[in-house]
C-alpha cells in the first residue's frame, strides 16, 4: 500500500484542512495510506511581532514549501490567502480542493452592549491592515448606537491561531476580534476542535461583514494542496482533485489584486462574487500608494439598485433559515427585536438601524437570500443564538 505524506502547520485549523484533503484524497484513490506531518513556520514561532513588521513574506508557507521541495513529503497544505505568487504560481503543481465562506466576521463578547450603552471605547483585535482599515470604518456605522452614545473603536494587533484568538477574546483582552468565517466553520465541523470552539463562541455576538463594504483577502476561504514539480504521481492526483471553477475564480482575484498591491501590508480586498443571477470580481480599499479605489470586472456589469433586485420566495426561505429579515426601517420596533438574528436586505438599511440601537447580524447586500443562504446555514451562523 503506497504511503503518501502530507505536511502542514500544527494549528488546529491547519490540521483540520489537512484532514479535509486526506479524506478527499482517500475517497478518490483506493489502496493508499496517508501520513500527516506537522512543521512549524516562522509565522508560528514569532507570535509577538506584527506581520507587517516582519522581514520577508510567506511567513506561514515558506518553511512548509521548503520541507516539501526537500522530498520529505508528497503534498503541502496551505490556506490560499497565505500563498504569494512569486514561486507558487509558476508551477502547475497545485490544486484548489475546497472553498468555504469568503466573508470576514466580527465576533464580540456579550459585554459589548453594556459598553455601547456607556459610550465606552471598544478594543478590536486583528493583525490585518485591511481589516483594521475597512472593518473599523464599517463597524463605526454598523454597531448599534445605544441611548444615542457615540460608537468608539480602537484596533490593536492580535496574533495567534484562531482558537488562541478566541480564548483571548473570551478572557476579555479584547471586546471583539475579526476573523475569517471559513476558518471558524472548518473548526466547528472538525471532530477534534468543534467542542472547544463551539464553547468559545457560545455567548458571542456576530456581525458577518458584507463583501461590498469589507472585501476579503484574495483567495480567502480556499484550501490549496501543493506538490513538488518533479513528483509526477502527486501532480496527477492533484489534477484529479482540483476544483476548476474555484481555481479560476481565485486566479481572477489574484490577477486583479496584483494591480493594486500585495502582501501583509495591503489595505484592500478582492472577492469573486456569484449572486446566482450573475457573477463578477470586486475589489475595493486603498492601493499601494494609499489611494482609495473600487474596481468591478467585467466592467460591463452594472450593479443593480438594491431596491430593484427581485427576491422570490423571500419570506418562506427566511422562515426556514430562522432569521428575521428586515426590509424597511418602518415599524422596526415590531419586527426587529434584539433577541433575534436580524438580517437586512441591503447594507444601507443596516446603517439606518444602527442609530436606533438595532443589532444586525448580516446583510443580503441587495442580492437576495439565495446569495447568502450558504452563509446563514453555515455552522458559525446556525449555532449562534443571537
Amino acid at each position: 500500500m503506497r504511503l503518501f505524506k502530507i505536511v502542514c502547520r500544527g494549528s488546529k485549523l491547519s490540521l483540520a484542512q489537512a484532514n479535509i484533503f486526506k479524506e478527499k484524497f482517500m475517497d478518490a484513490h483506493d489502496g493508499v495510506k496517508v501520513e500527516i506531518i506537522v512543521k512549524e513556520t516562522e509565522g508560528d514561532t514569532n507570535q509577538w511581532q506584527p506581520l507587517t513588521e516582519m522581514e520577508g513574506k510567506d511567513f506561514f508557507t515558506k518553511d512548509i514549501q521548503d520541507y516539501l521541495l526537500s522530498g520529505k513529503a508528497d503534498f503541502a497544505i496551505h490556506s490560499m490567502k497565505d500563498v504569494s505568487g512569486d514561486f507558487f504560481f509558476k508551477n502547475n503543481s497545485y490544486a484548489v480542493i475546497e472553498r468555504d465562506e469568503v466573508h470576514d466576521v466580527a465576533v464580540f463578547n456579550e459585554s459589548v452592549i453594556d459598553k455601547l450603552k456607556k459610550g465606552e471605547r471598544l478594543f478590536i483585535g486583528t493583525s490585518s491592515p485591511r481589516r483594521m482599515e475597512m472593518a473599523s470604518e464599517f463597524l463605526l456605522k454598523a454597531l448599534p448606537s445605544v441611548n444615542g452614545q457615540k460608537v468608539n473603536i480602537s484596533t490593536s494587533m492580535i496574533r495567534g491561531n484562531v482558537d488562541t484568538r478566541l480564548r483571548k477574546l473570551d478572557a476579555g483582552e479584547y471586546d471583539g476580534i475579526i476573523l475569517a468565517c471559513a476558518g471558524l466553520n472548518r473548526l466547528l465541523r472538525d471532530e477534534y476542535s468543534k467542542q472547544e470552539v463551539s464553547a468559545l463562541l457560545d455567548d458571542k455576538k456576530l456581525m458577518i461583514l458584507p463583501l461590498l463594504e469589507c472585501p476579503p483577502a484574495p483567495g480567502q476561504g480556499a484550501i490549496v494542496a501543493e506538490t513538488s514539480p518533479g513528483n509526477e504521481e502527486a501532480i496527477r492526483i492533484l489534477r484529479s482533485l482540483n476544483v476548476e471553477h474555484l481555481a479560476k475564480a481565485i486566479s481572477v482575484e489574484r490577477k486583479l489584486a496584483n494591480r493594486y498591491g500585495s502582501g501583509c501590508h495591503q489595505k484592500f480586498g478582492v472577492a469573486h462574487i456569484n449572486t446566482g443571477d450573475f457573477s463578477f470580481t470586486y475589489a475595493a480599499g486603498k492601493d499601494r500608494n494609499g489611494k482609495q479605489f473600487t474596481e468591478i470586472e467585467p466592467k460591463e456589469i452594472l450593479l443593480k439598485d438594491e431596491e430593484t433586485i427581485s427576491n422570490e420566495g423571500r419570506w418562506k426561505l427566511s422562515d426556514q433559515l430562522n432569521i428575521n429579515l428586515i426590509t424597511s426601517s418602518e415599524g422596526i420596533e415590531q419586527n426587529g427585536r434584539s433577541n433575534q438574528k436580524n438580517w437586512v436586505i441591503k447594507t444601507g438599511l443596516w446603517f439606518d438601524l444602527a442609530p436606533r440601537g438595532m443589532w444586525v447580524q448580516g446583510s443580503l447586500e441587495g442580492f437576495g437570500l439565495k446569495f447568502i443562504e450558504k452563509t446563514i446555514r453555515s455552522p458559525l451562523v446556525a449555532q449562534n443564538k443571537v
